[in-house]
């Protein structure tokens, strides 16, 4: 019954960059936590959206950079492929005895590919990366994406942990548009197409996900966390990006934004 119901919640339409946004109500899924969702239809050109005006804020991309920081470490020649390694470093990064009991944290005290780095979440690489990168690429890489607000004033190795660099769920969107659709100005097909090898994250008969989280207590007493993604189906590909604000990190916890995502995707009939 709520999968038939869901469908009567479109609420209205209008333009988001020249094209049709069909407005849904997820309250129901949300709560009493703020955030938006957008799901675009490749196929129809369309979009669905939950919290219209939410998504057209800009809030820090948290570790959804590491999709467009692993584009431009492979576009640089920084790292060769997705199986480089960058070794780990005990005196820059003390082992802490809560992330070595937890996932996926417990996985950073290792030498990492970028495949693993990615998969793991692990911060250290990223930072790495982007010093090898050099501020001027980095500019100068992050101009050519149109990524959000395109600012790393506030550090080259932080500027999106909470940071100067801030991006929109709508840009979000648009910029994984490109990604899936190897458009980005600037960057190789074969650096796009590793890309997008490493953000896949379940495939079964049914389709195929791919996609990165990110996570920032980028407030006092508040978390953003993020999804971002995209889904290919027999019926087609939907780019999809999501965020939410919650009270702590507990709340993200047994992933959460993963399962919520999923869930949606179910409940519309575009994975089974």
């Amino acid at each position: 019954m709520k999968q038939i119901v869901l469908y009567f919640l479109i609420l209205l339409t209008f333009d988001l960059f020249g094209q049709k946004i069909d407005s849904i109500n997820l309250k129901s899924y949300y709560g009493d936590f703020v955030g938006g969702f957008s799901i675009y239809d490749l196929k129809t050109d369309n979009y669905i959206q939950y919290n219209p005006e939410h998504c057209k804020k800009r809030l820090s991309p948290c570790s959804t950079f590491k999709i467009p920081n692993s584009l431009i470490g492979l576009e640089t020649g920084v790292i060769a492929d997705t199986g480089f390694i960058i070794k780990y470093d005990s005196i820059l990064h003390p082992k802490d005895s809560f992330q070595l009991a937890n996932e996926p944290f417990k996985h950073w005290y290792e030498d990492l590919s970028l495949k693993r780095a990615f998969k793991y979440s692990c911060v250290w690489y990223y930072q790495e990366l982007a010093r090898r990168v050099g501020k001027e690429q980095m500019q100068k890489k992050v101009n050519d994406l149109d990524y959000g607000n395109k600012d790393i004033s506030s550090g080259l190795d932080t500027y999106w942990l909470c940071g100067s660099i801030q991006i929109s769920i709508n840009e979000q969107i648009e910029f994984l548009k490109k990604l899936y659709l190897n458009k980005l100005q600037g960057f190789s097909d074969k650096n796009i197409n590793a890309v997008k090898s490493i953000m896949l994250y379940e495939t079964n008969p049914d389709y195929k996900l791919y996609g990165k989280t990110g996570t920032g207590d980028c407030w006092d007493n508040k978390v953003l966390g993020w999804y971002v993604g995209f889904v290919e189906t027999e019926t087609g590909t939907k780019i999809f990006a999501m965020n939410i604000i919650v009270n702590d990190f507990g709340d993200l916890k047994n992933n959460f934004r993963i399962e919520l995502t999923k869930k949606i995707l179910k409940d519309f009939k575009i994975i089974k």
